[in-house]
């Protein structure tokens, strides 16, 4: 068997169409079409072979952000990639902090599919670039730290915590890294989630998918 893919996403025609393209390519394979992140796990616990993973970020049961956090703990070797109709800088980002090796939206045409597929699968990575309108439109504004710190009031150093949690940094290396101690880290976490109006990390990834523009 050549290079096997496995699918994550819970339309049937999406499906079908990825099933085509990669019929035209010799030298890969979908080995299994799951409907959501639980799936998935499930799959990939009874030691089946993948090579690249390919996922949706809206599914229902275990969508792909909370899917990504677990792969990332669990499954770090894992080629991953997003195909999304949620093609924003800061969506690709949030998905780059998680470990995702690539992202193409689903507007994408199939040389863009067929190509960030073979980067991937050779150890490279492919982030889709925005189009030229929607860079001129976002312009520098694309940066999550800066908009979530205007957004919710965050000071300095939240923005920096915010970035180091966003890339699964625990609160010991946070206090490493920024010469703090542990007890000031929480405390900052807890202002932070205070403020943003959430209880945890996957609150976060939470509010950020749901606001796509941020």
């Amino acid at each position: 068997m050549g290079i096997s893919i496995l699918l994550a996403d819970d339309h049937a025609l999406i499906a079908l169409g990825i099933k085509k393209i990669l019929e035209t390519m010799p030298d890969y394979e979908m080995v299994g079409h799951m409907q959501n992140g639980r799936e998935v796990i499930l799959y990939l616990e009874k030691e089946n072979q993948v090579d690249v993973l390919v996922l949706d970020l809206n599914m229902p049961v275990m969508d792909g952000m909370q899917l990504l956090s677990y792969l990332n703990r669990n499954y770090p070797d894992l080629k991953k990639m997003v195909l999304s109709a949620h093609h924003t800088q800061s969506t690709m980002e949030i998905c780059r902090n998680l470990g995702v090796n690539g992202f193409v939206g689903k507007d994408a045409c199939f040389e863009a599919f067929q190509e960030a597929i073979e980067v991937i699968a050779d150890g490279g990575e492919y982030f889709q670039p925005l189009s030229i309108n929607k860079n001129i439109q976002n312009g520098h504004r694309n940066c999550l730290y800066q908009k979530l710190r205007v957004e919710y009031s965050l000071s300095d150093r939240e923005t920096e915590i915010i970035q180091l949690i966003l890339n699964q940094i625990e609160t010991k290396q946070i206090a490493k890294n920024l010469n703090l101690s542990p007890l000031t880290v929480k405390t900052h976490r807890k202002n932070i989630f205070r403020k943003l109006k959430v209880h945890n990390v996957a609150g976060l990834l939470g509010l950020i998918k749901e606001h796509p523009g941020l």
